[in-house]
């Protein structure tokens, strides 16, 4: 993909050289020449696409062109870039054809070009079984690169990882190139699902199925969702084994849960389609639902569980925050040791708090771009809207605030109490442990998502902790030209995967795969009810 960004931006070469394209196979051949930015896709269909093989001159033109065409193309890329071209499932031939030139003219392709090349047989495995003598070709290819290379880069890895996993009996070869990446980064989304699919679909044995699970939670753990392909490769091979199902599609239910990931629509109706399949129906049954008012199934009336955490739980997020957060050390860099004590004496006395506000994120929240009288004036509208509600309120802020419009802090240090920081300090763990320390039913009132605080704590506490943030964080949506404020309020039902009661599971979806979902608390559009035999 990265190749063809790079195609589309090729400029003119020399005036006068065009490249006329074949119009059928019983025409002349295209003479390659001129390669201008909105032809370069037509490269791909109206001639990668449409042929097996190009001649010798025919290959020429093409490298010659493009190392012409674009300053960023040379010598030694170009062949990874061709065959990045040639990188559909049906153009496995001429991405051979190409190599097999290369070495026609005395040239051994680079381990980039091979990897390439490694790339194109994945394709082509997603589309149709490999021939033995297929697989043979990836074995040599990836056995060449091992040998001229003792240490490969993550991006060779991954190239050797999905050829790998294009063979029958190999595929676990694979397995040391994934802790070889480790070495230097974490490894890719690509690789790990290659690896997971793969061992999914090839869970004939116990250990297969453990550890394509295990490649899950590495997965998760770092923060990289599994591609649509993982949890296809899943429903194929339960399919199969339709005793099996309930069990591991309890499993992947319970996983999608702890780590509040939401399937793309196309693997929600592939789960759909797998429970019309069934040879027992009331083994599954899926059905796409809407939600009502308060989180209430339309499909089988039940409504979605609270988000509110226990007791318990509680109490181990309010011990566990200082020690992992509020005193880890690049708080300390920016707040000295000595306004955290100042701040928790603060805290105990004056706390508990109905609620605690950000004062410098409401102020920004509709742009920095205004007057201090302003910033200033809308962090007093905040107050007064919970102050109006009688509630005991905390505003947090910086120093500077204190030269801000005297009649709207006046206001804030009458009705609210105010703690301001040094101009240097970070106001999130501040912010949060006042609201922890004020108890169960504090809320705290600010646009930023947390992520990195939620992270540190931890894989155990970090689901905690977001259940907990989205009960109680409310946030400023807009203000109008009146001055009213619009304050979005919390959503008081879980947004995950999760069972409702025995056996019937709620799961939302999106339309679309995507690596990086929105952290923020929105109502998913898409649900399915799933109710799953013990």
């Amino acid at each position: 993909m990265n190749n063809l960004r790079l195609l589309r931006h090729l400029q003119r070469v020399r005036n006068g050289e065009g490249l006329r394209w074949m119009a059928s196979q019983h025409k002349r051949r295209p003479q390659l020449g001129q390669l201008p930015p909105d032809r370069l896709e037509q490269l791909r269909s109206d001639l990668f696409e449409r042929r097996q093989e190009l001649a010798c001159d025919e290959w020429l033109e093409v490298r010659r062109s493009l190392v012409d065409g674009h300053k960023h193309i040379n010598a030694h890329n170009v062949d990874a870039v061709i065959l990045g071209v040639c990188s559909g499932p049906r153009q496995l031939a001429l991405a051979k054809n190409y190599v097999e030139f290369l070495r026609s003219q005395g040239s051994e392709p680079n381990a980039a070009t091979l990897g390439r090349l490694l790339r194109v047989y994945n394709a082509a495995y997603q589309e149709r079984p490999l021939s033995a003598t297929e697989h043979a070709e990836i074995l040599k290819i990836c056995e060449t690169l091992q040998a001229n290379h003792e240490t490969l880069d993550a991006i060779s890895c991954e190239h050797l990882i999905h050829g790998l996993v294009a063979t029958n009996d190999d595929w676990q070869r694979a397995l040391p190139l994934l802790e070889m990446m480790k070495v230097t980064s974490t490894p890719s989304v690509a690789a790990y699902s290659a690896l997971a699919g793969k061992a999914f679909s090839s869970a004939e044995k116990p250990e297969h199925l453990e550890l394509a699970w295990r490649l899950l939670e590495e997965m998760a753990l770092s923060r990289k969702l599994p591609r649509c392909e993982v949890y296809l490769a899943l429903f194929a091979r339960i399919a199969k084994q339709p005793g099996k199902l309930p069990k591991q599609l309890r499993r992947l239910l319970q996983f999608l849960e702890r780590h509040e990931i939401l399937v793309s629509q196309r693997v929600a109706e592939r789960l759909r389609d797998l429970a019309q399949q069934l040879p027992t129906p009331r083994i599954l049954e899926a059905k796409v639902t809407q939600l009502g008012a308060l989180g209430k199934c339309q499909a089988c009336q039940q409504h979605l569980q609270p988000v509110a955490i226990s007791d318990e739980q509680f109490r181990q997020l309010s011990e566990c925050f200082l020690e992992r957060v509020l005193i880890r050390r690049d708080v300390f860099q920016r707040s000295s040791p000595e306004e955290v004590a100042r701040f928790k004496k603060y805290v105990e006395r004056t706390a508990p708090y109905d609620c605690v506000i950000d004062g410098l994120n409401v102020a920004y929240s509709t742009g920095t771009k205004k007057s201090p009288q302003q910033l200033a004036k809308l962090v007093a509208t905040v107050v007064r809207h919970f102050r109006e509600q009688d509630k005991r309120v905390l505003v947090l802020g910086r120093e500077h605030m204190r030269s801000w419009s005297k009649q709207a802090m006046h206001y804030v240090q009458n009705n609210a109490s105010l703690f301001l920081t040094n101009n240097l300090s970070q106001d999130d763990p501040f912010l949060l442990y006042a609201t922890l320390r004020s108890g169960q039913e504090t809320d705290f009132f600010s646009r930023d998502l947390m992520r990195s605080h939620a992270f540190h704590l931890g894989p155990e506490l970090k689901p905690i902790f977001r259940r907990w943030q989205q009960e109680h964080q409310f946030s400023l949506v807009t203000q109008t030209q009146s001055g009213q404020i619009i304050v979005k309020e919390p959503i008081r039902h879980r947004l995950c995967a999760h069972e409702v009661s025995g056996g019937t599971w709620h799961v939302p979806y999106c339309e679309a795969y995507t690596q990086h979902p929105s952290d923020s608390f929105e109502v998913p559009a898409n649900w399915l009810c799933l109710k799953l035999s013990p």
